[in-house]
């Protein structure tokens, strides 16, 4: 007596088995229990920072708004004047900066601080390209601590170059351009780190007086 066709398929009713996901997933974290707490601990610190960048910016509008009712009307027009007047005056000489570097005769620096590059050009002629870290802008604190060393724009002349293990050049207002092996370390506001490769790959060409375009 031949069987029914339909008797050899397996029952969709009956279980098939142990959860291969889960079991999979035991497996990992028995096998990796160390990655998963540093990926949980560095999960926390994420939203720990989130939250106090958070806290900081109601902090920071509260006490905007706190100044602003202090003021007369006419007090907050003029405010609102002169803050949209050295905006609009920061994005002319950062587009005129980039134009004099552009066509710069002389060989020069050109550092574009947003992108993290640094160009030796000359005439319109760009020679070498470089990756650089540059110190980020100080963020003031609701008591009004303020940083004088700010990340440097526009027109900017070489003072002093340093040769050696540690080459640097020192810029009119204070500003480093410096090499160092170690890449982790913060930056002092203001300077700006470039490889070792780079920074000897130019300094043959550079002397005190030639200008560093920022934009």
């Amino acid at each position: 007596m031949s069987s029914s066709p339909s008797s050899d398929r397996p029952n969709p009713n009956t279980p098939s088995g142990p959860d291969r996901r889960r079991k999979g997933w035991r497996a990992f974290r028995h096998a990796y229990p160390t990655l998963l707490k540093l990926t949980a601990t560095l999960f926390i610190i994420l939203l720990a920072i989130d939250g106090w960048l958070i806290a900081r910016h109601f902090a920071y509008t509260s006490e905007i708004k706190r100044l602003r009712a202090g003021m007369t009307t006419a007090e907050r027009q003029r405010s609102d004047l002169i803050v949209a007047t050295e905006q609009d005056k920061l994005r002319m000489a950062l587009a005129l900066a980039k134009h004099q570097a552009q066509w710069d005769p002389k060989l020069h620096l050109s550092i574009s601080v947003d992108s993290g590059r640094m160009y030796l050009e000359r005439d319109g002629a760009l020679l070498r390209d470089m990756r650089v870290q540059i110190a980020p802008e100080p963020v003031p604190t609701v008591k009004g601590d303020t940083t004088t060393a700010t990340t440097p724009r526009g027109e900017r002349t070489i003072v002093d170059v340093s040769t050696g293990d540690t080459p640097q050049l020192v810029l009119n207002g204070g500003t480093r351009i410096y090499a160092s092996a170690d890449t982790l370390s913060p930056l002092t506001p203001g300077d700006v780190r470039v490889s070792l490769t780079d920074l000897n790959a130019v300094l043959p060409n550079i002397s005190a007086g030639t200008t560093v375009y920022f934009y």
